[in-house]
């Protein structure tokens, strides 16, 4: 079996290496949290707030620029910048997996059309990281003290880092499943570089939301200046 490498590296994982019910399956896995996403969102406060409608398209170009750039070895063992947990905080979890959604279809327009694994590499590179770094949010909300700097660091830095670890272990569980790689290699060439690949992913995001909760709260929709700064 070969497989052209060009544009693997990165997160995304080939068709040719995950059985086709598998593939079907997450396709149909995809599709419901989409609808789970649509039904939780408000896209009438979004269409009538043109300032974060700019924002968000900007996000999304910039992200799918991101993206591009990729570092790994072999396919479905590489890395790439996930923004999910900015794109969480930022935007809300819906609408992070609908930006996140559309950055990725772009992605194989412009390098592959393996469109069956849509929504195996979506759920794992999208919906993973994204609920991940919700759920440290909600976590950090309900235990936590409300404060700037639990936001800043539990929030925003250490949940980017977790979102990584987790969508990357992920990965690796469902290639040690279907027999993809060998064990040993699956730790040698992606479990043991994710530590690597978890600080830039925790510095950018934790630099950049300092920054817009300082400049620009208005773009973070889960910070509260009453509940985080005001209040104390």
């Amino acid at each position: 079996m070969t497989i052209e490498t060009s544009w693997l590296i990165g997160l995304h994982i080939p068709v040719a290496m995950i059985p086709l019910e598998l593939l079907w399956f997450s396709n149909i896995l995809f599709a419901i949290i989409l609808l789970f996403a649509a039904k939780n969102c408000d896209f009438k406060k979004f269409l009538k707030n043109t300032p974060n409608q700019h924002v968000y398209f900007g996000a999304m170009v910039i992200l799918f620029l991101l993206w591009g750039i990729k570092a790994g070895i072999s396919p479905g063992l590489g890395f790439h910048h996930l923004g999910a947990t900015l794109f969480t905080l930022m935007f809300g979890w819906p609408l992070a997996i609908f930006g996140l959604s559309i950055i990725m279809l772009a992605s194989m327009l412009t390098q592959h059309n393996e469109w069956l694994s849509l929504g195996l590499n979506g759920c794992l590179s999208i919906v993973i990281p994204v609920f991940t770094s919700y759920a440290i949010l909600k976590l950090s909300q309900k235990t936590l003290p409300d404060n700037f700097f639990i936001y800043i660091f539990v929030a925003a830095f250490f949940a980017a880092g977790i979102a990584v670890a987790a969508s990357r272990l992920a990965s690796i569980i469902v290639l040690s499943l279907v027999s993809a790689y060998p064990d040993t290699r699956l730790i040698e060439e992606s479990l043991l570089l994710t530590p690597l690949f978890m600080f830039p992913e925790m510095f950018i995001t934790g630099m950049l939301v300092s920054i817009f909760v300082v400049y620009k709260p208005q773009w973070m929709i889960t910070f509260d200046d009453e509940r985080y700064i005001k209040g104390k």
